[in-house]
């Protein structure tokens, strides 16, 4: 893998910082023979993207400092173009350059020398291995340091790219970042290097249910379980979406059924009574006549008289109240409503309770 896709992001500054400082002491006092720590290129890399110095200045402290102190790789054309892409500038590469001839012409002289390998101070650590940057790439990414894990991840990935650990723990970055496509794509190859891992089937399904594809995300909590009955989130999230599943086809097969129903008119409820307004003649069973008493009649008393009624089932008035009329006419209109008899009234074909009134003339003219 090219080193432009392992470092395109920044380290933390802390360590950039620390980076400088040691190449500025460098300047200032050569270290001893046999003392100085030779520089690899994920050291200058990193240097060269530090903000806390100007860029001369960078290439100032890096050029001082390889000279003095080295460097673990050999300059190639492709290195060489990375370099001048992240601001080295023609001294530094120069500086390079020389010291990789050193080196591999060191190598030449010391091939004869099997048996006498170049001997390495306490004070040496050896260069970052797969370890290293795998273990510091999984920090980051606990302490949500994410871009700082991806560069690792990425490092890591470059020096040993059968590992299934680091490609699951760079989808697991990708996926914290919620960058879903680069997420899939890294745990599947995980998958695909460990075929018997659960923990990455159910990670490999948390990432397609986050990118919205409910149907792999079952398949591969599915296959997590497979492996491991008690994996989660794989075992609760599978649950889930079972659940959601079937209350789906719960929901078709009731509007299914409440489609088919056949749909059954209730019968209008009917009302406590009926106002019907005036009754008249015709609509008597039977119609009792009024007295006209002789008091009011030589008393000159006449004059319309208004009875309300209230008509049972059977046409029989069950109530009688004068509304309107004289006061000594009220009396005789009211017993004679009480003792006549209507037709029932009828709603929806049956006999109902009815609201009505009936008008009395009281006159005295003889037609």
């Amino acid at each position: 893998m090219k080193a432009a896709s392992l470092l395109k992001k920044t380290f933390a500054p802390a360590i950039v910082l620390s980076l400088l400082v040691g190449f500025g002491v460098l300047m200032n006092a050569p270290a001893a023979a046999g003392q100085s720590v030779q520089l690899s290129l994920a050291d200058i890399l990193i240097a060269l993207r530090s903000k806390k110095v100007t860029m001369p200045e960078r290439n100032k402290i890096l050029t001082d400092a390889v000279m003095q102190r080295g460097i673990t790789f050999s300059l190639t054309p492709e290195i060489e173009k990375e370099l001048e892409a992240t601001g080295a500038d023609k001294d530094l590469v120069d500086a390079i350059r020389k010291k990789s001839v050193i080196v591999n012409a060191s190598a030449v002289v010391n091939t004869p020398v099997q048996n006498k390998p170049s001997p390495v101070t306490a004070s040496t650590p050896p260069p970052p291995d797969f370890n290293f940057y795998l273990n510091r790439a999984m920090a980051s990414s606990q302490k949500g340091d994410l871009d700082a894990s991806l560069v690792d991840f990425s490092k890591a990935i470059e020096m040993k790219p059968e590992s299934a650990e680091a490609f699951l723990g760079r989808g697991t970055a990708n996926l914290n970042k919620k960058a879903y496509e680069l997420a899939v794509a890294d745990i599947t190859k995980a998958t695909e290097l460990n075929p018997k891992s659960a923990a990455a089937f159910a990670m490999l399904g948390e990432a397609y249910e986050k990118k919205g594809d409910v149907a792999k995300a079952k398949e591969h909590y599915k296959k997590a379980t497979d492996l491991d009955v008690n994996v989660e989130p794989a075992k609760s999230n599978l649950a889930k979406i079972i659940e959601a599943e079937l209350k789906v086809q719960r929901d078709a097969e009731e509007a299914r059924k409440a489609a088919e129903k056949p749909i059954v008119k209730e019968a209008p409820k009917p009302p406590a009574f009926l106002e019907i307004g005036q009754l008249f003649p015709s609509e008597a069973v039977k119609l009792v006549t009024p007295t006209y008493s002789q008091l009011a009649i030589r008393a000159g008393i006449q004059g319309k008289v208004r009875v309300d009624v209230m008509i049972d089932e059977n046409g029989d008035v069950t109530s009688a109240k004068a509304a309107e009329g004289h006061q000594f006419l009220r009396q005789s209109a009211e017993d004679a409503a009480r003792r006549s008899k209507f037709k029932p009234t009828m709603f929806d074909g049956k006999p109902i309770k009815a609201k009505a009134y009936i008008v009395y003339n009281f006159t005295t003219n003889v037609p």
